[in-house]
């Protein structure tokens, strides 16, 4: 029997070697017939080959997905709704008022304050934190709205109606009794040189005083001559008695010429009008207005007219400022070109000087009296293209007008209009001025966006001006 069985178990192991034979025989034909159906190296680098397009489009939901979680990994945990901002819009006050957040974030920001445990503090309707404690002795002292803060903040000094722009942008200080801008922020010497020379530089001159005298014109004109040299009383020649220009003057302590010199003014008449006394305004530096004002007095009471004269200081009640540059009479006529006293005389003149190369060319000290629509409603204004020549008409029409200037472009031709020199009137308008917002509301009622708005009589009120050209007799005084 155990050589029977070793003859089975070496038959067993020999159909065994045979079998595995058999299986590696036929491996190593289908691996060359799959050799052999390659035909060369361009299909083996195709079949190593991905197709990018194809395999992300088959992944893009995965990628989605993975983008949504970094996004929201970004504002999940401790990050607030105004943290996930980026650096320049983000503001101090975004923490615990909603309205500094935009408009996508806010809903997020009030479930914020509202999760928050707040004890001292509690939201309230418009989505802002406010304290609890309501009557507190910080809340009863704070100003109700801003134009009574501003006006707490003026005690013992005047702020000018451009003070706010100023203020962010230039440092202020204070010069007679007015806060005026000292220094800017930034560099831009060289960009207001050539905004000088090339277009126009604008400069709020308001800190000016102005003086008014009223009365009758020989008393005006007495009491002015105190102060100024005996041969150099240019107030009372009929080119300055008119209101048509205006007039430079060296004011001196009165009686006191040549010694006890104050500094140079100027001088301007109102136009006549019937049945009226005549007034004046004397423009002077701030550094003199209050010893000029002290002499206008001792003189009045040595020539005993202090029942029929009157001084006041209006330096309050006006808004001056001053253009220097070759385009500032472009700039002018392009703010102004709306007028309201289209048949006055100031208003055709206003047209004409269109065409002029420089203010240069006007004469010395020439007033044009204006009254202007609001120009808030054609804001913004494009100014004329550079280099266009006057037509022959306009050519000759400007050379007359240079020749010969109207009188009375200096008053307006309306009947009872008194322009600027009329404060009650001037007072009444600026009560009846529409506000920022509702210029705002009628530009957003517009049917087409960025139109301009037409004037309407019965909201918008129209505003008188005074343009005169100055030169250099108006800062050195008279000669």
């Amino acid at each position: 029997m155990s050589a029977g069985g070793s003859e089975r178990d070496s038959g067993k192991r020999a159909g065994a070697d045979m079998r595995k034979g058999r299986q590696s025989a036929s491996g190593f034909k289908q691996h060359v017939s799959e050799q052999k159906a390659v035909p060369g190296h361009a299909t083996l680098a195709k079949a190593r080959a991905l197709d990018v397009t194809g395999f992300v489009e088959a992944r893009s939901f995965e990628i989605n997905a993975l983008q949504r979680s970094l996004e929201s990994a970004k504002t999940s945990g401790n990050a607030r709704a105004f943290q996930t901002l980026p650096r320049h819009l983000r503001r101090r006050a975004a923490s615990h008022n909603v309205k500094r957040m935009p408009v996508r974030l806010r809903e997020k920001a009030i479930s914020e304050m509202k999760k928050s445990a707040q004890s001292s503090k509690t939201l309230g309707e418009a989505g802002k934190l406010t304290n609890a404690k309501k009557n507190n002795r910080y809340r009863r002292r704070r100003a109700r709205s801003v134009r009574a803060e501003y006006e707490l903040r003026q005690a013992g000094k005047r702020w000018l109606e451009t003070h706010v722009w100023h203020a962010k942008r230039m440092h202020m200080k204070e010069m007679s009794g007015v806060m005026v801008a000292d220094s800017p922020n930034e560099r831009s010497h060289r960009a207001a040189y050539r905004a000088a020379m090339e277009k126009t530089f604008v400069q709020d001159v308001s800190f000016y005083r102005t003086i008014e005298v009223a009365g009758s014109a020989e008393d005006i004109v007495r009491l002015v001559g105190r102060l100024v040299a005996p041969q150099d009383l240019t107030i009372a020649a009929p080119c300055h008695a008119g209101g048509s220009r205006m007039a430079s003057l060296t004011l001196y302590r009165a009686g006191q010429y040549p010694l006890a010199a104050l500094g140079p003014a100027t001088a301007l008449w109102r136009p006549p009008v019937e049945g009226e006394l005549r007034s004046m305004w004397i423009r002077v530096h701030p550094c003199i207005a209050d010893p000029v004002l002290s002499e206008l007095a001792n003189a009045r009471s040595q020539l005993q007219v202090q029942q029929t004269l009157g001084i006041d200081d209006i330096s309050s009640d006006l808004v001056s400022f001053e253009l220097l540059g070759n385009q500032s009479t472009l700039m002018l006529c392009s703010i102004l070109s709306h007028t309201a006293s289209l048949e006055s005389c100031g208003s055709s003149v206003l047209q004409a000087i269109r065409a002029l190369p420089s203010p240069a060319t006007l004469p010395e000290s020439v007033v044009l009296a204006l009254r202007i629509h609001d120009p808030r409603l054609h804001f913004p204004f494009k100014l004329p293209m550079e280099g266009a020549q006057p037509t022959p008409e306009q050519r000759s029409q400007l050379e007359e007008l240079l020749l010969r200037w109207p009188e009375g472009a200096a008053s307006l031709s309306a009947a009872g209009d008194g322009g600027i020199w009329d404060r009650a009137a001037c007072a009444s308008d600026i009560e009846r001025r529409l506000s920022e917002h509702g210029i705002n509301e009628r530009r957003r009622s517009q049917l087409i966006p960025g139109s301009k708005l037409d004037p309407d009589p019965s909201v918008d009120v129209t505003v008188p001006i005074l343009l005169i050209r100055t030169g250099p007799e108006a800062l050195l005084g008279s000669r």
